[in-house]
């Protein structure tokens, strides 16, 4: 396989990759309708390469592409763990049952 089409290969595997996390971070949009996804599908188009051609434009759009992708699995995948780890703060007394523990009955006060 020659340098310039594993070129493509990869540039098309990010651009899908993007568009999937784009649909995990808003499932009820399209990606078509967000301004970044617009913009990168702007600068794929203008960087086409043919068969023959490789650029330096083209390479740092991968890589930045490649970035926009690491940030965009990372940012959902960060709000996964915290949803999974972040617990609301319990009381004494559901902690003391957690435990095996039972709280003294406190008299009612009007007695």
């Amino acid at each position: 396989m020659s340098s310039s089409l594993v070129l493509k290969t990869d540039a098309l595997n990010v651009l899908r990759c993007i568009a999937r996390e784009l649909r995990y971070a808003n499932p009820k949009s399209s990606p078509r309708n967000l301004l970044g996804f617009q913009y990168l599908m702007k600068q794929y188009r203008e960087n086409q390469l043919t068969q023959e051609q490789v650029c330096r434009s083209h390479n740092s759009l991968l890589h930045n592409a490649q970035t926009y992708l690491c940030l965009l699995r990372s940012t959902r995948e960060c709000e996964a763990l915290r949803a999974e780890y972040t617990h609301e703060e319990r009381t004494v007394q559901e902690s003391a049952r957690l435990v095996g523990l039972e709280l003294p009955k406190t008299p009612p006060l009007g007695e």
